[in-house]
C-alpha cells in the first residue's frame, strides 16, 4: 500500500526528517502562525514544505537553489541563483534557513555563504549542517563504504562532504562573532543512533523488507524527543542566530526532552527484528526449497524406475516365443503376398 503524503513525511530517513522537524519547530516557536517571509537556501526538498504544511504554517516561502527550477512550484517561489551572491536586498526575509547545504559549499566560499544568509535576513537565521570532527568523518566513511557494498557506487552527498569538507565550529564561531548577534548552538542526531539508522536505510531492499525500514523510521521520528536525539556527540549542528535580539531563547524553550529508556529498548528490538525476520524468511524459503528438491528427486527416481520396468517388459516381450512367432509370420506374409501395383 502506498503511504499517504503525511505518512511519507513521517517515514523519512531520520537523517532527513530531524532537520526539517527541528527547523520547523524553531520557526513555529518564534513566529507562530504569522505570515512571515521565509527563505530556504538550497531547499530542494519537498519535505520541508511538508513539515510546514503539516502544522498549517502560512509562511510565504521562497527557495533559492543553484539547480534549475522543478516543474511543479505550486505554493512557493523558486529562484535559481548563487547563495554566495544573492540578488536580494538587505533584510528581505523575516527568516532565512539553510539545512545541510554549507557542507556542499567550497571552503573559500563558506564565509560568503554565511554572510549572505545573515545579510538578507531581518530577524532570524537558522544554519544546520554536519560539522567536522574525527568521529563524524569516521561515521560518514563507514556509511559510505557500506552503501558502496550494497549498491556498487558511492553515496553522492557523502562523497561531496569528503570533497568540499564539512564546516568547522571555528569557522562558524568566527563568522557569528563578526555578526555580533546573540545565538544558540546545539547538536542533533546522536552519532551512534545516526549511524545505525543510516545503515538500516542503506541496506538493499533485496535483503530487508522496506516496509519494516519505514516503520522503524516512523517510530524514531514520532518519538524523537524521547530517544536521546539531541545527545552529544551529534551528527548535525544547529546555529540559531538572532538578528532581532528580542527573539533570543535557550534550547529548553524550543524543545522539552522526555528521555525514555523504554522507547530506546523498543527501537533496538525493532531494528534487531527487522534483520532476524528476514533471516527467518530466508531460512523458511531454504527449507521449502529443500522439500521441493526432495520431492522432485523422488519423482525422478520413480520415473526412472518406471522407465526401467517398461524397458524390461519390452525386452521380455521381444524375447517371448509369441513375439518371435508373430515376427516370423509377418515376414513370411510379406514374401508370399505380392505387392500391390498401382
Amino acid at each position: 500500500m502506498t503511504p499517504t503524503k503525511s505518512e511519507e513525511y513521517l517515514q523519512l530517513n531520520p537523517d532527513a526528517f530531524t532537520r526539517f522537524f527541528i527547523c520547523k519547530e524553531i520557526l513555529k516557536r518564534d513566529f507562530g502562525k504569522n505570515p512571515i517571509k521565509l527563505l530556504d537556501v538550497g531547499g530542494g526538498s519537498k519535505y520541508f514544505r511538508s513539515a510546514l504544511k503539516q502544522d498549517k504554517l502560512p509562511y510565504e516561502l521562497t527557495v533559492l537553489d543553484i539547480l534549475p527550477p522543478p516543474k511543479e512550484t505550486r505554493g512557493y517561489s523558486y529562484i535559481q541563483g548563487d547563495a554566495t551572491k544573492m540578488e536580494f536586498n538587505d533584510n528581505s526575509f523575516d527568516a532565512v534557513v539553510s539545512m545541510d547545504v554549507l557542507e556542499h559549499v567550497s571552503d573559500e566560499k563558506k564565509p560568503d555563504f554565511l554572510q549572505e544568509c545573515y545579510r538578507v535576513a531581518r530577524e532570524l537565521v537558522i544554519i544546520a549542517a554536519p560539522f567536522e570532527s574525527v568521529e563524524t568523518t569516521q561515521a560518514e566513511t563507514i556509511a559510505n563504504d557500506f552503501f558502496h557494498s550494497q549498491h556498487e557506487r558511492n553515496h553522492p552527498w557523502l562523497i561531496e562532504h569528503f570533497e568540499q569538507n564539512k564546516p568547522t565550529s571555528e569557522l562558524m564561531e568566527s563568522e557569528v562573532k563578526k555578526f555580533g548577534c546573540p545565538y544558540i548552538q546545539f547538536e542533533s542526531n546522536h552519532l551512534q543512533a545516526w549511524l545505525k539508522l543510516i545503515l538500516t536505510n542503506f541496506v538493499s531492499e533485496a535483503l530487508v523488507d522496506p516496509t519494516g525500514v519505514r516503520a522503524i523510521n516512523q517510530f524514531y521520528n514520532e518519538n524523537l524527543l524521547r530517544l536521546g536525539d539531541f545527545t552529544a556527540p551529534g551528527y548535525r549542528h544547529f546555529y540559531v542566530l538572532y538578528k532581532n535580539a528580542k527573539l533570543t531563547k535557550d534550547f529548553s524553550q524550543y524543545f522539552k526532552l522526555v528521555p525514555s529508556a523504554s522507547d530506546q529498548l523498543v527501537l533496538e528490538q525493532r531494528m534487531t527484528e527487522l534483520f532476524v525476520n528476514k533471516l527467518k524468511l530466508d531460512l523458511d524459503a531454504q527449507k521449502a526449497a529443500t522439500v521441493a528438491v526432495g520431492e522432485l528427486t523422488t519423482a525422478l527416481e520413480h520415473a526412472t524406475q518406471n522407465t526401467s520396468e517398461l524397458r524390461t517388459a519390452l525386452q521380455n516381450i521381444q524375447n517371448s516365443k509369441s513375439y518371435k512367432l508373430a515376427r516370423f509370420l509377418a515376414n513370411l506374409r510379406r514374401k508370399i503376398v505380392p505387392k500391390h501395383k498401382s
